[in-house]
């Protein structure tokens, strides 16, 4: 501690540091104080048994403790206070400033930084992840905590594997530094703070605000709800593990990467090969990440070759060329994966047939992509019945499931409505075959005089039929009858005009269409 005399220990020993455990009592303002305290004379006690003081006491002169000597007494409290709080006990072996402390110097002055900076939000859970959507979420979650403090320290020692703190003897202190097999300040701080504390509690509690906020609203909430009457951290996010992250979950995982590898076919019509490669890479990192928690046979390149190139139905004699140089084993293609996936990559029939002046069978004008991409590639929005029939048999599945969550209703929902007013829904409101907005422009329309000449047409064609049938019976009702032979002819008179036509009119109402038009005609010219 750079005490420079005698005189200097005893004063600090009077000050009450007589152990290492008594510098946990201490902190800088304290250590600033007795300074100022060491400068003044103890005055001698004389010996009173009736006050307690069996001896006499010598008298202790004041003295000066050096800054140097306040700074490392500092550390030294910092350094047993950390040694308590990971379950430690402080000895001169791993208490010497040179060799230990100087060192912890450094790191607890950086830690003490991080704890003052902005901690990271915790990310929601994403439903659009399915199966994997706790598997992905979990790393992120430690990242988020082991940068988030809480009372004891960093938070991501309530999530650890172990809740209980390992021995000194089974991880002891190595060598004159401060940690154990962690090794590092912070992870030891993870790795053995204490789980049984009310301290702990406070943390456990800010850790389950934080699962409970990014688990609100997704298909994973119920299995967090369960813990908030204790407002459990801890037992939230093994919960979630044990039920969404565990070895069935994993079983799961692989049957459908296997499946992907096996069944799943490419037939060049509904996305580019390149897509297709970039599946088959992703299903094999899926399953060495399986290979960590169950049992897994994990393809070799050789068997993902033939997997890829069996995958392959297209007949574009382009791409089988190439399968056929693959199967041949030119330049080790057939054992080197990346080597033959660039080979086929090169020559996707897909990107061909969407160059510019290439023949194309449709175009897209806009895709809304509002939930990104599944697992199987599929694009996770509403599909028109035909896009749906396109999809491969897990594109299906998935794009199904996916639907069923709270996340897939609302994104559906907005999809099919803008899918609607593109296409002039009649059941749009305000779409041009609303009932109200129709009635409205029909109004207008009529009494224009662009809109009256048109009904005026309309109604003048239905006319001709009932004009023909009229000069049809005025001509049989003006013609001489038939006379019977041998007979004499009686004349008979006809019927005047006139009357003929009313009657005619009073039998077809429809003939007088022609005065009506007229008389509105005129109305709307005046």
């Amino acid at each position: 501690m750079k005490l420079t005399s005698e005189a200097a220990v005893n004063r600090v020993l009077y000050e009450g540091i007589t152990n290492w455990v008594s510098l946990a009592d201490f902190d800088e303002s304290s250590m600033k104080a007795m300074a100022k305290n060491c400068k003044e004379t103890i005055a001698a006690v004389t010996a009173d048994l009736a006050a307690g003081i069996p001896t006499d006491e010598p008298q202790v002169p004041g003295t000066i403790v050096s800054t140097q000597s306040i700074v490392r007494l500092v550390v030294a409290c910092n350094a047993v206070k950390y040694y308590i709080s990971i379950g430690r006990v402080p000895d001169l072996a791993h208490m010497g400033y040179t060799n230990t402390l100087s060192s912890f110097k450094i790191e607890y002055e950086a830690y003490e930084k991080l704890q003052k900076q902005t901690a990271p939000e915790v990310p929601d859970v994403k439903d659009s992840d399915n199966d994997k959507k706790i598997i992905k979420w979990v790393p992120i979650l430690l990242d988020c905590m082991s940068r988030t403090f809480g009372i004891k320290g960093p938070l991501s020692y309530v999530l650890r594997e172990n809740e209980a703190v390992p021995s000194e003897v089974d991880d002891p202190i190595q060598g004159n530094d401060y940690f154990g097999s962690s090794g590092s300040l912070q992870t030891e701080l993870i790795a053995r703070l204490s789980h049984g504390d009310s301290l702990y509690r406070s943390d456990n509690k800010t850790v389950y605000l934080a699962i409970e906020k990014a688990c609100r609203g997704t298909s994973v909430a119920s299995t967090v709800s369960g813990f908030s009457r204790a407002q459990n951290g801890r037992g939230a996010y093994l919960a979630l593990i044990d039920h969404h992250a565990g070895d069935s979950k994993y079983r799961a995982i692989m049957k459908k990467r296997m499946n992907l590898l096996q069944n799943i076919k490419w037939n060049g019509r509904n996305y580019t090969l390149e897509k297709h490669v970039s599946n088959h890479r992703q299903a094999v990192e899926d399953l060495s990440d399986c290979a960590n928690h169950i049992t897994v046979s994990i393809p070799d390149d050789s068997q993902r070759v033939e997997y890829l190139i069996d995958s392959i139905v297209c007949h574009d004699s382009t791409l089988q060329a190439s399968i056929g140089l693959i199967r041949s084993d030119v330049n080790n293609m057939r054992t080197d994966f990346e080597r033959a996936a660039s080979t086929l990559i090169e020559v996707d029939p897909y990107k061909r047939g969407s160059r510019p002046g290439a023949k194309t069978t449709a175009n897209v004008s806009a895709i809304d992509f509002s939930s990104g991409r599944g697992s199987s590639g599929v694009d996770l929005r509403w599909h028109t019945p035909k896009e749906f029939m396109a999809l491969e048999p897990e594109q299906r599945d998935e794009l199904v499931t996916w639907q069923k969550t709270p996340e897939g209703k609302t994104t559906l929902s907005k999809s099919r409505e803008k899918h609607g007013k593109r296409k002039g829904n009649p059941k749009d409101k305000g779409g041009k075959d609303d009932p109200k907005k129709r009635k409205q422009w029909l109004n207008k329309f009529v009494k224009s005089p662009t809109g009256l000449k048109h009904v005026m047409s309309v109604l003048a064609k239905e006319e001709i039929p009932n004009a023909a049938f009229i000069a049809s019976l005025q001509a049989a009702q003006s013609a001489t009858p038939i006379q019977a032979a041998g007979t004499t002819p009686n004349p008979v008179a006809p019927l005047a005009p006139t009357a003929t036509i009313n009657s005619i009119t009073a039998r077809f109402p429809g003939s007088a269409t022609k005065v009506t038009l007229n008389s509105i005609l005129k109305k709307s010219n005046n």
